[in-house]
Parts: C-alpha cells; structure tokens; sequence
C-alpha cells in the first residue's frame, strides 16, 4: 500500500510549478495595494501541502491531475492563508514564517 501512495505523489517539478502558478495566479488583481496585500504570505512561499494532497488523491484514485484537482487544493490553501491572516491581527503578530505580516505593514 504504501508503494503505491507513494508512487502517486506529484514528483515531477512541472507538477509542483503548475500547483505554484494556478497559487499565485488566484491571488492576483488590478489594484496594485490589494494584489500587495493579498498575494503577501503567498509568495513568502511554503509547503503547500494541502494542494500536493488533493493532487496526491486524484493521482491515487487514478485520475489525470485535472485543473479543476489543482483548484480544489488551492481553494483549501487559500483558507488556511485567510486564517494565517486572521491569527495575525488578532495577535498583532509582527511577522510569519521570517516575513513582516500584513498586520505589521
């Protein structure tokens, strides 16, 4: 079992760039202040565990690495930034993972 759970995890580089662009790409707007403020703790970069997850499931379940696969775990990724946020305000943290917080700035 654990071979083939294994074998599913998104090894190749291309894969883990394409989870890395649809990420940042999600986050980006016009206004040059909030693209700023919202792609902050996204491009601090990270594990990204929760899309390498998603990818890992559908790979698991036999199934192509769809972009609506990619989404689902950005959508889950973008949650626990939202939350990393929120932390920060409410503890008027200064800076997360070695980087000045949104609060901060």
């Amino acid at each position: 079992m654990m071979s083939s759970v294994l074998f599913a995890l998104p090894d190749s580089a291309a894969t883990l760039a394409r989870i890395e662009a649809a990420l940042v790409a999600s986050v980006r707007t016009p206004d040059a202040y909030l693209d700023e403020i919202a792609s902050h703790l996204v491009v601090a970069g990270g594990k990204r565990l929760r899309p390498v997850l998603t990818v890992t499931a559908s790979r698991v379940a036999g199934a192509d690495v769809t972009d609506e696969a990619v989404q689902g775990g950005i959508s889950c990724e973008l949650v626990q930034t939202g939350s990393l946020y929120h932390d920060d305000v409410m503890d008027e943290a200064e800076t997360r993972r070695g980087v000045e917080t949104v609060n901060a700035k």
